[in-house]
């Protein structure tokens, strides 16, 4: 952004469209803790975000999402990694830009996240930098996840799950059916970590207190944890689980 653009005190809207079936998909531009940022949201949901200034577009904004690729700093051995849940292709992004090695799939549900990403969240300069239409470091799949754990043939060792749209989670994604075949995606030893907006105790605990049993009902090792540890048990936010049958690495 140039010195000389406006930018109101509130932020602006730079793109805002209804889709069916979706919701109000809008993208602001912001002035936050300091840092320009451009934010996705659907029905003012924060889906994804991505830094404006030049050296920070591949930078993650979101702390949850830090979260989510902390398993590729403690096991250096993950060379393949599965994404449900493209949206602004943020961890997409840091995961090319930082781990040259690695090798990422994406699966997305509307063709329209990714041309969104393209246009508005860097995807394009990504692409152009890391040369990746030659390059075969990133393949990105417009189709329905849970169709796809069935359809690929693919293993992995890490399977981020991310599959919301605002603050709906697509449900089936997490149950013991649909838990148990990702794992037979996994490679020995491979991490399953899933995003699940959920509180800690209380009754809105219980998305998060049923998917832990889940995960240790399936694997060996497993942990759950707040992102925001200052928030309230009963307060609804993100929550980080990890399960796997290796050896446990912690990510937090």
């Amino acid at each position: 952004m140039k010195s000389n653009d406006f930018f109101p005190r509130k932020g602006r809207v730079v793109y805002l469209k209804d889709y069916a079936g979706y919701g109000q998909i809008a993208i602001r531009e912001e002035i936050e803790h300091n840092a320009l940022v451009r934010i996705l949201t659907i029905d003012d949901v924060r889906e994804s975000a991505t830094f404006i200034e030049d050296e920070k577009h591949y930078d993650l904004y979101f702390k949850y999402t830090r979260d989510l690729v902390a398993p590729l700093e403690k096991k250096p051995d993950i060379k393949d990694v599965l994404l449900l849940g493209g949206a602004g292709f943020s961890i997409p992004k840091y995961i090319i830009s930082h781990y040259p090695e690695v090798h990422i799939d994406v699966v997305e549900l509307k063709r329209e996240m990714y041309e969104l990403a393209m246009d508005y969240f860097y995807l394009d300069q990504l692409y152009a930098e890391y040369n990746l239409h030659e390059d075969n470091r990133m393949d990105v799949y417009i189709l329905d996840a849970n169709d796809y754990i069935y359809e690929t043939k693919k293993k992995y060792d890490l399977i981020i799950n991310d599959a919301y749209i605002g603050n709906n989670m697509d449900d089936d994604l997490v149950k013991d059916a649909r838990v148990k075949q990702m794992k037979k995606l996994l490679n020995p030893n491979g991490v399953y970590i899933i995003n699940l907006i959920t509180a800690v105790k209380g009754p809105s605990s219980m998305p998060g207190i049923l998917e832990w049993e889940i995960l240790k009902n399936n694997y060996k090792n497993t942990d759950m944890f707040p992102v925001k540890k200052e928030a309230g048990a009963l307060e609804k936010q993100n929550v980080i689980l990890t399960a796997t049958d290796g050896p446990w690495v912690p990510v937090r």
